[in-house]
């Protein structure tokens, strides 16, 4: 019987911390989860991904040199969530782009037995998630720093690109803004959101 699991999620590094709480269901695939988690931080969804939690790597199975050892990584649509993890307060590790880096904690901080979902639920969350492809950490606070500054000869330029960014809204990017709204409407059409990417990703 499945039940829900209540997730904690913070962006390593990040200060003040960028994090989000969220409920999916026991049942979820990693794959699901990755979708799910892409959605509550505000990523775009077009870098490689990867969980890791003691000698497991779940993900995206890129790499094709033959290798089978025990760091072999595991196709996250074969392995459910429930699967790997038991108990409270497990942690887990969710990287996304290999080139940005953007290192995840993910920490299981409830199994709700007698709950079940039929979509994944943000609870809550504090700011927003960096623009996408902004170079990680070191890039991410170099930006607001010229956001801050209207008088920077990068300024107008970097205002105009974050502009097309999914993390800005009316064409504004405000750090300090969580939309958990818009981040739940797209979540009760996670599947559809799931097809959506599926069909993009082969064109």
């Amino acid at each position: 019987m499945s039940s829900t699991f209540k997730f904690r999620i913070e962006l390593d590094g990040s200060h003040p911390t960028i994090s989000r709480e969220f409920l999916v269901p026991s049942d979820f695939t990693f794959y699901k989860l990755h979708h799910a988690v892409q959605i509550v931080m505000g990523w775009e969804n077009y870098h490689l991904y990867e969980f890791s939690i003691d000698s497991y790597r779940i993900g995206q199975q890129y790499e094709e040199d033959g290798f089978n050892g025990p760091n072999e990584i595991i196709d996250s649509k074969t392995i459910k969530i429930g699967d790997v993890l038991k108990s409270k307060g497990q942690k887990l590790d969710y990287l996304y782009d290999f080139g940005d880096y953007w290192q995840h904690s993910l920490t299981l901080e409830r199994i709700i037995e007698d709950l079940t979902i039929p979509f994944p639920v943000c609870c809550s969350g504090n700011l927003n998630c960096p623009p996408e492809d902004v170079g990680g950490l070191p890039g991410f606070y170099d930006f607001l720093k010229i956001m801050n500054k209207p008088k920077h000869p990068e300024y107008k330029e970097l205002k105009k690109w974050v502009q097309s960014k999914l993390v800005a809204v009316d064409n504004k990017y405000d750090p300090m803004k969580f939309y958990s709204e818009r981040v739940n409407f797209i979540l009760l059409h996670l599947d559809m959101y799931i097809m959506d990417w599926e069909n993009e990703s082969k064109q």
